[in-house]
């Protein structure tokens, strides 16, 4: 397997949940987001010879939120609400996508650096919208030790960010 191979896949392994969250923000649809994602993907591999050395990431991030766009143009005579994203997101410069995809990016590291099992209550709570019940069942704890994992969680990227809690 050539470097550049092995290089892209790592690439996608590091980046598809995140470009599939992107996607689903702004699809609302798992199917067509993993479609938009992979589209990206493919569209990058076959212009691989053409993107500058070490812009692949940004090159799929763009792809990706065209690729968004152009589907919820289709989308805006069937339903209201993406018209309104949808001029939201063509409104964003390059730069303010590239800021947020920063500030995703440092939050993907803070809570990479969560015990295993607060990564994962988190997920679930948040990334798989389960109830605390849920996941408190699954793992076989209390709802209390669920609200416990959240908010060590919370307050470790808060601290991270330097977010301070407003007190009233």
């Amino acid at each position: 397997m050539s470097d550049h191979k092995r290089a892209f896949e790592q690439l996608f392994r590091e980046n598809y949940s995140r470009l599939y969250a992107y996607a689903f923000s702004i699809l609302q649809s798992e199917e067509d987001s993993r479609d938009a994602v992979d589209e990206a993907f493919v569209d990058a591999w076959h212009h691989r010879e053409a993107i500058s050395e070490g812009k692949t990431e940004s090159y799929i991030f763009i792809s990706l939120r065209n690729k968004c766009l152009t589907q919820l143009r289709r989308q805006t005579s069937t339903h209201p609400l993406s018209d309104a994203l949808l001029h939201r997101l063509e409104a964003e410069t390059d730069e303010e996508w590239r800021e947020r995809e920063e500030r995703i990016s440092r939050i993907e590291q803070a809570i990479g650096q969560l015990s295993e099992r607060t990564r994962y209550v988190l997920h679930q709570c948040y990334y798989e919208r389960r109830t605390y019940r849920d996941v408190a069942q699954q793992l076989g704890i209390t709802t209390d030790g669920v609200k416990k994992h959240i908010t060590t969680a919370l307050r470790s990227l808060r601290g991270i960010f330097n977010i301070n809690k407003h007190k009233t």
